[in-house]
């Protein structure tokens, strides 16, 4: 944010000051929540694991989706951020709402990501059981449980 803040009116410094402590009062959380099913596929894509059974290794390679993403999107969102804060600062914008518009960004950013994803490919034996050659896109809807919240810090 630097020095590019002007202040037109003195007489609300107070409110600007409240406004800059709501929105430090926030943090945006993405990803699937909780510790089922889902959280566990998501964890073996986004890292890779090897799976050791008595009659083989079963290796799962990284196709990372989440940290990828914030890699290529974090100049964007921030700019996304940026352009959004003069209408917080404005009171036209609440705190609350920039990071619930901030969330919904990522949460399509990271799902077009998991669409995108194409290497490294599916088994052969993995495209027979689950029907389709894309590695993170199956019947049960991982891309479908990327989701966000806003938290208070």
């Amino acid at each position: 944010m630097g020095n590019n803040v002007k202040v037109k009116n003195v007489t609300r410094i107070p409110q600007l000051k409240q406004t800059l402590k709501e929105l430090k009062s926030y943090a945006v959380e993405v990803g699937i929540f909780g510790d089922g099913e889902y959280v566990m596929i998501a964890r073996v894509h986004e890292f890779g694991m090897t799976i050791r059974t008595k009659k083989a290794n079963i290796n799962i390679p990284e196709r990372s989706f989440m940290r990828s993403t914030f890699d290529e999107k974090q100049d964007s969102w921030t700019k996304f951020v940026k352009k959004q804060l003069p209408l917080v600062l404005e009171s036209k914008l609440d705190a609350r709402t920039l990071c619930e518009r901030l969330g919904a960004l990522m949460v399509g950013d990271i799902q077009k990501k998991i669409t995108d994803i194409k290497s490294p490919p599916n088994a052969p034996s993995t495209i027979a059981q689950k029907g389709s050659s894309n590695p993170l896109i199956e019947l049960g809807g991982l891309r479908q449980r990327i989701t966000y919240r806003v938290v208070s810090r």
